[in-house]
């Protein structure tokens, strides 16, 4: 008996609730850090779908020098001699710190990881990205096709080391990127 009574009463409760539109799908954006300041027009509402960012790579001194004799098996990677020796410098690649990109809503630092991706926006709501670059910080500069031995740390899962030579390596600025997908509703009474 209150089984039946309290679906009769959700029932009597649901007819007296009022949407307040449907939503139709409008558009696909895709906003970077040069997008700017970006508002959710009137009449739509925006869904954050992913939230990708990618620092990219940067260069520092790893750990001292050393000197290195080349040989058939492990050649100059710039030359590909297979006998004398070469002072190698140490360095370490690594991505720029995603931490250093952020997602702003109405000013407020939008924590992606906790939402896994999925935030509802109004209208009128603000979004700012924001990707701050990082430096190489080698010194001096790395001239071309000068050997290094590289401890790879760009993978999250596995590191690599190995000798390389890709050429000149400059101290400087490195970009961050970041990428926002939205799906964008139209609020159709």
């Amino acid at each position: 008996m209150k089984y039946r009574f309290f679906l009769l009463a959700m029932l009597l409760f649901s007819f007296g609730l009022n949407a307040q539109g449907n939503l139709q799908f409008n558009q696909v954006l895709v906003l970077n850090a040069q997008s700017g300041t970006q508002t959710v027009p009137a009449g739509k509402v925006w869904k954050i779908t992913s939230y990708y960012t990618s620092g990219g790579a940067y260069y520092q001194n790893w750990s001292s020098n050393f000197n290195i004799t080349w040989s058939s098996s492990n050649p100059n990677p710039c030359t590909g001699a297979t006998s004398g020796t070469s002072n190698v410098r140490r360095i370490e690649k690594q991505r720029c710190p995603s931490g250093n990109n952020r997602v702003l809503i109405n000013g407020t630092q939008l924590e992606m990881d906790g939402n896994k991706g999925l935030v509802w926006l109004p209208s009128g709501t603000t979004v700012s990205l924001i990707a701050t670059t990082c430096s190489n910080t080698l010194s001096p500069d790395m001239p071309a096709a000068t050997p290094y031995y590289l401890n790879d740390q760009t993978n999250p899962n596995q590191s690599f080391q190995y000798y390389a030579c890709d050429g000149q390596i400059n101290v400087g600025p490195v970009p961050n990127s970041l990428l926002l997908t939205i799906l964008e509703f139209n609020i159709v009474p």
